[in-house]
């Protein structure tokens, strides 16, 4: 572990699951924290998944004799981490569990709201264990809320926010993705991790964090939020933008797809010569963001036809970043690997897992002191870790905040 790193020495129990929890205990074990994932030896993590999931998971499409420990989805979120085994439900190892909290610093789950005081780890009862220690649990609904017993789901969190709406069009919402709430979530929860550790640092006194996940996309709404408090529907287009015209995704002669958002009449002019010099000729009075916003069908489908005899979006693309208009080709997972960018920049680690094999694992987007953060460890066999953790515990019996 590197010991420049912000969270070194600081020590996790981690009671997350899936992909909210997971992706904000992937943050702090990036950032030096060691992070000990608790998992049931019978039920663990449902992200390792038992042979019955999707091939596609698996390394070679192929489930192996070993799939708890070779799902990629499970093995990407849990770098760097490692893994205790423990049942809950059993008093023998309750006790060791807690004896294992007391020497953390920060406990997290993604429970419903109030599971974790009904096993015995909420932050009233470890803080009789250690009264600085900083909780996070990531809740579906918000514990004081009618729903704050419901169970929650990534898609239903998309939909709940109101990301479903903004992201759809006049034919109806549209999901933005596979649970894109669930890392959103797992953001905000490790900034929560840091936040408690800095009053910590400033006070002596740990903190109990709360986030709600159905709530987690809404700070990313601000605009919408304000047209509504005037009265003014947002006006839905898919791929559209109020502030830009044109703006969307658009077909290419290869088969590929290339984004472009025109938002000042600059960017415009150059979008224009372009098209001019391929035989498509803007229309007079196109000039001006207003002119182009009052004729935007006809706007969008000259651009359409432009854009749909380009066999080098590549090409295009660069050109029109160096005259500053925002575009990109969309790219696939294909693209991102083989992206030269990404490989050079080392996002990229190859990681040997003792169960899949040998294989490059995505990074976060964090740079500290111009050095990417890079997972010390590939994602842990179950339980790989229980020995070592649990043989340096002491061995005394706590005496203090008993569970009931």
């Amino acid at each position: 572990m590197n010991e420049d790193l912000p969270l070194a020495g600081i020590r996790v129990f981690d009671l997350t699951h899936v992909w909210s929890g997971p992706m904000g205990t992937r943050i702090l074990a990036a950032l030096g924290a060691e992070v000990l994932k608790i998992e049931n030896p019978d039920r663990p993590d449902i992200l390792r998944g038992n042979g019955n999931d999707l091939r596609l998971r698996y390394p070679d499409l192929d489930y192996g004799d070993d799939p708890r420990n070779r799902n990629a989805w499970f093995n990407t979120q849990n770098v760097g981490k490692k893994s205790v085994r423990l049942d809950l439900k059993s008093p023998e190892d309750i006790e060791k569990a807690r004896r294992l909290a007391a020497t953390c610093d920060v406990v997290m789950s993604n429970y419903r709201a109030g599971v974790l005081s009904r096993m015995g780890f909420g932050y009233e009862q470890l803080r009789d264990l250690r009264p600085d220690i900083v909780v996070v649990e990531m809740t579906a609904f918000p514990s004081t809320s009618p729903q704050a017993r419901a169970a929650g789901f990534g898609a239903q969190f998309d939909a709940a926010s109101g990301n479903t709406w903004l992201s759809g069009d006049e034919s109806g919402p549209v999901l933005t993705g596979f649970a894109i709430g669930d890392p959103v979530g797992g953001m905000f929860a490790a900034a929560a991790v840091m936040t408690g550790l800095e009053r910590r640092r400033r006070t002596g006194r740990g903190c109990h964090v709360e986030i709600p996940q159905s709530e987690a996309m809404m700070p990313l709404f601000g605009e919408q939020y304000v047209l509504e408090s005037r009265g003014t529907a947002g006006q839905l287009r898919m791929n559209g933008d109020p502030t830009g015209a044109p703006h969307g995704i658009y077909p290419t002669a290869n088969g590929q797809w290339l984004a472009l958002g025109v938002h000042d009449d600059g960017q415009w002019a150059a979008v224009a010569a372009v098209m001019d010099s391929a035989g498509v000729t803007p229309q007079p009075g196109w000039e001006t963001a207003a002119g182009r916003a009052g004729d935007l069908e006809r706007v969008e489908a000259a651009v359409s036809t432009w854009l749909s005899g380009i066999t080098d979006p590549d090409a295009l693309v660069a050109a029109l970043q160096a005259d500053r208009v925002p575009s990109a080709r969309v790219a696939g997972p294909a693209d991102l690997f083989a992206d030269e960018q990404l490989r050079d920049s080392g996002f990229f680690t190859e990681l040997d897992h003792p169960s899949a094999g040998r294989h490059p694992y995505p990074g976060l987007p964090l740079r500290i002191d111009g050095a990417r953060t890079v997972p010390d460890r590939p994602a842990p066999l179950l339980g790989q870790h229980t020995g070592e953790v649990l043989g340096a515990l002491p061995h005394e019996r706590l005496t203090t905040g008993e569970a009931s």
